[in-house]
């Protein structure tokens, strides 16, 4: 996808991908996504509702990929329109969209995904956050993976295609 104007469409956008990827799923049920159709259905309606409350050329979702391409829309995520109009639709987003707090049960699931990594030997596998990391760092990352809210951001320090990570991660759930 091109870049993005606005850190909160570029949150929502890697909130999608991180969705889409969870919705392949983890054979071990620890942690559920939607799946991706009912993931596109929830972004087409955000389109629809985002042109209603003002955002009239605002684009329907990006094919394949998931997310939203303003690039070349003219549209302004800093506006106060666009600003009203993410308030309202994005609560649409399975999560609540971007910035939305999430479950209880999220935090506790992806903090249970965190303690068993590290378990596994995953030494320095970061606890959750409420936050994606934003684009200007995300080269730090290897992975960023929102799971309604709860995000788990892994630093490229810890190496992501090592077959103990690939090891940890299956028997944690985060495959």
């Amino acid at each position: 996808m091109a870049k993005l104007k606005g850190w909160k469409v570029i949150a929502l956008a890697a909130m999608t991908c991180g969705l889409v990827i969870a919705s392949c799923g983890s054979s071990s049920g620890v942690l559920s996504a939607p799946s991706a159709s009912s993931l596109a259905r929830a972004e087409l309606k955000v389109s629809e509702c985002m042109r209603s409350h003002g955002v009239s050329t605002f684009p329907d979702p990006s094919g394949g990929a998931g997310g939203f391409n303003l690039n070349g829309s003219g549209i302004n995520p800093q506006s106060p329109a666009f600003q009203s109009a993410q308030r309202t639709c994005f609560k649409l987003l399975p999560g609540g969209g971007p910035g939305a707090h999430p479950a209880a049960q999220a935090m506790a699931q992806a903090r249970q995904v965190a303690q068993c990594m590290r378990h596994h030997g995953i030494s320095g596998f970061p606890d959750p956050t409420l936050t994606v990391p934003p684009l200007s760092s995300r080269a730090e990352y290897s992975i960023v993976d929102d799971r309604n809210g709860a995000v788990l951001a892994v630093p490229r320090t810890i190496n992501a295609g090592s077959p103990a990570f690939k090891q940890a991660a299956t028997a944690c759930g985060f495959d």
